[in-house]
């Protein structure tokens, strides 16, 4: 037996990954080294490294637990069953899971007594963050984690926590936790399930869901967490309440797994920097631990103080190109995660530049700024074409109305269903679109808001007004009873009204009006949530993307497309945004909403003499 094979499988990770044998990010060859470096160092730090403890942890994945489905992937994402292992199999942790797991329950600290002065050991890391690609298996190996502090650690009323910035959320690893208990036959017979509870009675120990939405948070007297998704946390607060929580619990720990976000202010972000900092020997923190997984900088620009590749430069890690260095985000790729599954996630990111920070962040941890634009202003200029007011008459029409509470811009936005042109690229998650549109916005503000308007945004207000591009409305309050006047006078005269869809918000005189012309079953409100914006967002964008949109190239809706940006929550679902406080986007919102109402709507091409007029046998 080689020297190499007799070593614990943590320290043969980290063997290899300092010797280049294991394709890993330089903040991981970091880790690693830190290490082998303990391991040298442990006398004189007071740390003692014990590979038999390390074993039982790792042994304790394969022997007791299963795997749950993948949690990180999504539920119509289609899979490779030659390298994805199948639920119910064993959990046998990968190289670079089994060296996260012995470090956690293998090294330790001695530590003076307060009380006695005498010398005690206790468990070295208290905090671990981990960073890595989607799908790599944060979620079960946080809950096989829990699992095993409440059933192989001995401590006595130990309070185990999957803790989530939304309720919903925290029951992402509570569901894995109850998935392997209930596929073990030992673990079913030691631990009680009532409701969201997985209990020893014996040792009076629990693993329960909470939330920062939940109404108690304090007073946890934590063993362990698992604090999933850092990056989606709004605060500190239910992270901060889980540190309190293990003051004083000797053995406790608190297992951060997380994707990168976008807010460099985020709790996310402040532990992120942390851990480099400690990776990278400019922090001293002995009981934090941390697993940086990423794409490098070249040499020159991480010289330069650069901790993610470059756009611009040639020699930094590319994620658009496959190649070994994928896996240095995502350590798992080829075991949890297929390599195709990547590739169809580049290859939809490249033609379509919105999902290009989504991909980015989620499956190459790289972390990207909030404020870029959603839809390219190009791609939208691209689809101006010859429509105007006249050209649609008769046509079918749906509605999207976006008004403003007091002074500020209104829109209305009209779509009409065509036929229809070109081939959709679309991520998976899209809906099927089924026909092109085209578009016809209105705006409407106070006369008396548009000068102050256009010097404190800097916007063209009066001018637009001039050219007819924008409607005042006099006085300093905008007159909702115009706008419904003009969608009840010209629009529904001159266009089939299908459908009308608005958000509620200062519209509730608005919408009674719509309602008594239209009927209730034509009017509908589309809340601006994620679950109801979502399905219509994405299809605007891949409309626009594939050049099915048609729109007059009116300039203030030119103004709110380039103003939005686009939020997306944990299961990718999103919702236009704006890029800033004073930027209007209330046309792209009324273009969102059109859409919604449309959606709702079975598509039935009408004639074709509708949408291209009719035609001398001469043409």
């Amino acid at each position: 037996m080689t020297k190499r094979a007799q070593l614990d499988p943590a320290t043969r990770y980290a063997t290899d990954v300092v010797a280049r044998r294991i394709v890993a990010a330089r903040l991981v060859i970091l880790a690693c080294q830190r290490h082998l470096n303990d391991l040298r160092d442990a006398e004189r730090k007071g740390l003692i490294w014990k590979p038999l403890e390390a074993q039982e942890a790792i042994d304790f994945f394969a022997t007791c637990l299963t795997l749950p489905e993948e949690t990180d992937t999504d539920e119509d994402e289609e899979v490779d069953a030659d390298v994805t292992p199948e639920a119910g199999t064993p959990f046998v942790l990968t190289n670079f899971q089994a060296f996260i797991v012995g470090s956690l329950f293998g090294w330790f600290a001695i530590h003076v007594s307060k009380k006695t002065g005498a010398l005690r050991e206790r468990q070295r890391f208290r905090i671990a963050f981990f960073q890595g690609g989607k799908g790599c298996g944060k979620t079960p190996l946080g809950a096989g984690i829990l699992i095993f502090m409440l059933v192989r650690r001995g401590v006595r009323g130990a309070q185990l926590f999957c803790a989530g910035a939304m309720k919903e959320q925290a029951l992402i690893p509570f569901a894995d936790c109850l998935k392997m208990v209930h596929a073990s036959p030992d673990l079913t017979a030691l631990i009680t399930e009532t409701g969201n509870n997985l209990a020893v009675k014996e040792t009076g120990s629990f693993i329960r869901p909470i939330s920062s939405d939940s109404r108690s948070q304090s007073g946890k007297r934590v063993q362990g967490a698992v604090i999933e998704e850092l990056h989606e946390h709004p605060n500190r607060g239910l992270v901060g309440k889980m540190r309190a929580g293990i003051k004083g619990r000797p053995n406790a720990l608190l297992f951060l797994p997380t994707n990168t976000g976008f807010n460099r202010e985020s709790v996310c972000f402040e532990y992120y920097d942390h851990s480099c900092q400690i990776l990278e020997g400019t922090l001293v923190n002995e009981s934090w631990f941390a697993f940086v997984c990423h794409l490098d900088a070249c040499d020159r620009c991480h010289a330069a103080g650069k901790r993610q590749p470059s756009d611009d430069c040639p020699d930094c890690d590319d994620w658009k190109v496959e190649g070994p260095h994928w896996l240095k985000a995502n350590p798992n790729l080829g075991v949890s995660i297929p390599w195709q599954y990547l590739r169809d996630e580049v290859q939809v990111a490249v033609a379509m530049p919105s999902e290009r920070n989504t991909v980015r962040r989620l499956n190459f941890c790289q972390w990207t700024q909030q404020v870029d634009v959603w839809i390219p202003l190009e791609q939208w200029a691209a689809c101006a074409g010859p429509v105007s007011s006249a050209s649609l008459v008769g046509r079918e029409c749906y509605v999207g109305i976006d008004l403003s509470d007091k002074i500020d811009l209104s829109s209305v936005v009209l779509v009409f269903p065509r036929p229809i042109e070109r081939e959709v690229p679309r991520p998976d998650d899209a809906p099927a679109l089924d026909r092109a549109i085209d578009v016809l916005p209105y705006f409407w503000m106070p006369h008396n808001t548009l000068v102050r308007r256009s010097q404190e945004d800097n916007v063209p207000y009066v001018e637009w007004e001039k050219a007819g591009h924008i409607t005042s409305t006099p006085g300093d309050i905008i007159d909702h009873d115009a706008i419904v006047d003009f969608i009840i006078s010209q629009v529904s005269k001159q266009y089939r009204v299908r459908h009308i869809g608005f958000d509620q918000a200062g519209a509730t005189a608005a919408v009674t009006r719509l309602r008594r012309h239209f009927g209730d079953d034509l009017v509908t409100e589309i809340p601006q949530s994620f679950r109801h914006l979502s399905e219509p967002s994405k299809t605007v964008e891949a409309l626009i993307v594939s050049r099915n949109v048609a729109h007059t190239g009116n300039p203030v809706m030119h103004m709110c497309m380039g103003n939005m940006a686009k939020e997306e929550n944990h299961w990718r679902e999103i919702r236009p945004i704006k890029i800033g406080q004073r930027k209007r986007i209330d046309g792209g919102v009324a273009l969102v909403d059109g859409v919604a109402a449309m959606l709702v709507t079975a598509f039935e091409p009408s004639s074709v003499y509708m949408t291209r007029g009719v035609r001398s046998l001469g043409d």
